[in-house]
């Protein structure tokens, strides 16, 4: 077989001056991979085929792009330089629809919430839903058996990442308090402020739990001659993320867009900061109330759907009732792309625990022996989070082996091979099924299994099931309510990035992990108990000498 002829193409993005420009987006015809330049102006496409390209850049704060041709020549490096404006002594007015705009798409990239991001290296591997197929483990196979060291690549990226976008945020607010008082009249700072703020929340919560202590900047840039000293740690940065959100609920209207800040987003996401506060590892206990007031103040504002699987439909995305915030992809994403049913996943790389497969039946299955079809399962998120399935040739094939099973979640109407930076999947980070049992969460904590904590928990899987013959049985202990709450949120968010924050949260990482090694010893995991976080990045310790290492690392 001929190997595809490959070249490398490096891109920079300048004033006119020619002082790099960081944060311009870049893009190219035929489609490769959208991506961001750094703090010197640069992106990299290595290995690409080589041909004609068009690169097109657009500037944060514009929606006037420069468009450059070039020609990708075999195992040569093309280097091309775009200029994209003169340079700020100009003192160009921002655009703030266009920066805000931008900040939202930065949401979709890779390492934020693409499907390479937050819901795929943090959520459910190194759990007992999923692991890393050793036939595909690229970057995420060391995360996946808590391998974590300082100079890992997606350690790096991450965090490189998020404070990319922060930056971003911290403009916007820069600029709005520089802005001219002859503006204030034409531009809703208020309104602003507050998106651009829970923008930063949202980005810090990552961060924190991701890093335990990352370092707190509310400042855009930084003078090399003058740095500033940056705090850093989790309370600081919890504090800032309360402090936050909190002006964002005060001031945002509600009833937006699921795609945009709202005053239910920034309440729902307030009432999961103060749980999270409650929980591990910080066990203040006293946000219980706090999350539980929040919380409450969200009901009624959104409904479940009645069917599980409208949550995720791409047709139910504009009239989804469920959906509080998301991050929206249209023919951008890649949400069933690096997992899904094999033959229509490119990469197939998740695989599902047995353990967690069966914890849909009521009668354990051995993952050895074949399959029955048609399955009867009376939970209606079975059939929605696994594929029983695989794709040949135009045809689905029932698949009578567990071992086959992979992790499904969004489902394409039409059943084709995935086709990568294409898929319209939205990603929903809240949703009411999470407040519901959220409050069931808070409501135990603080006065055990009530009427008000066992009718949340119910709702969830009264939709799940279609009938009230599966409400939780009575008469539980807390503890025992508290486990079942952690077993709905495994059968519930799979696959949305949110169980290992749970089993965080409700301090059972551990005995996740412990009963998994168990269960399936020739697979171990080598956790440590200081693995809950990761360390800080060797690039951070690196370009700041004050910044304190997480303990263990």
């Amino acid at each position: 077989m001929e190997l595809e002829q490959l070249g490398t193409l490096e891109v920079m993005a300048v004033y006119e001056s020619g002082t790099a420009m960081p944060d311009v987006t870049v893009t190219t015809v035929p489609k490769t991979k959208e991506k961001i330049t750094d703090a010197m102006g640069k992106v990299v496409y290595n290995n690409i085929p080589i041909g004609k390209y068009e690169v097109i850049l657009t500037p944060s704060f514009s929606d006037v792009s420069v468009s450059v041709d070039v020609n990708v020549q075999e195992n040569q490096v093309v280097v091309i330089e775009a200029v994209m404006a003169p340079d700020p002594i100009s003192e160009i007015p921002i655009d703030f629809d266009v920066f805000l705009k931008n900040i939202y798409d930065q949401l979709k990239t890779e390492f934020l919430f693409d499907a390479n991001g937050y819901s795929h290296y943090w959520g459910d591997i190194g759990t007992g839903v999923t692991r890393i197929n050793p036939n595909s483990m690229g970057r995420f196979g060391d995360l996946d058996n808590y391998y974590f060291h300082s100079s890992n690549y997606v350690i790096n990226e991450v965090w490189s990442e998020h404070y990319r976008v922060i930056n971003l945020t911290n403009i916007g607010l820069e600029e709005l308090t520089d802005l001219d008082s002859a503006l204030n009249g034409e531009v809703n700072t208020v309104h602003l402020e507050s998106e651009f703020r829970f923008l930063r929340a949202l980005l810090y919560f990552n961060l924190v739990k991701l890093y335990g202590n990352p370092v707190l900047v509310t400042t855009a840039g930084v003078d090399p001659d003058n740095p500033p000293t940056f705090e850093q740690g989790r309370e600081v940065v919890f504090e800032q993320i309360v402090e936050d959100l909190t002006f964002a609920q005060q001031n945002l209207s509600s009833g937006l867009g699921k795609e945009k800040a709202s005053k239910e987003a920034a309440t729902a996401l307030l009432g999961k900061v103060y749980l999270t506060m409650a929980g591990f590892p910080m066990n203040q206990t006293d946000k219980y109330s706090l999350a539980l007031l929040e919380l409450e103040k969200v009901v009624g504002s959104y409904t479940l759907e009645e069917n599980y699987s409208d949550v995720f439909s791409i047709q139910n995305e504009s009239s989804n009732t469920e959906v509080i915030f998301g991050i929206g992809f249209d023919n951008s994403g890649n949400y069933s792309v690096s997992w899904g049913p094999m033959g229509i996943s490119l990469s197939d790389r998740l695989l599902l625990v047995p353990n967690f497969i069966n914890s849909y039946f009521e009668k354990e299955m051995e993952p050895s022996e074949p399959v029955s079809f048609p399955i009867e399962n009376s939970d209606s998120r079975f059939h929605q989070n696994i594929a029983t399935f695989s794709f040949d040739d135009g045809n689905l094939i029932d698949e009578t082996l567990m071992e086959n099973w992979r992790p499904y979640k969004f489902i394409k109407e039409v059943e084709e091979i995935s086709v990568l930076n294409s898929e319209s999947f939205d990603y929903p980070y809240l949703r009411a099924a999470d407040v519901y049992l959220m409050i069931a969460e808070a409501e135990n904590k603080l006065n055990g299994p009530t009427a008000k904590a066992y009718n949340a928990l119910n709702l969830v899987r009264r939709r799940a099931f279609g009938d009230l013959e599966h409400d939780a049985q009575s008469g539980l202990t807390q503890e025992e309510f508290s486990s079942l709450i952690l077993k709905e949120r495994r059968l519930e968010f799979c696959l949305e990035g949110q169980f290992k924050d749970d089993l965080i949260r409700m301090n059972a990482l551990e005995s996740e992990i412990l009963e998994y090694n168990q269960n399936y010893p020739e697979l171990a995991r080598d956790f440590q108990n200081h693995e809950y976080i990761w360390p800080i990045p060797q690039g951070e310790m690196s370009l700041n000498p004050d910044v304190v290492q997480n303990e263990g690392y």
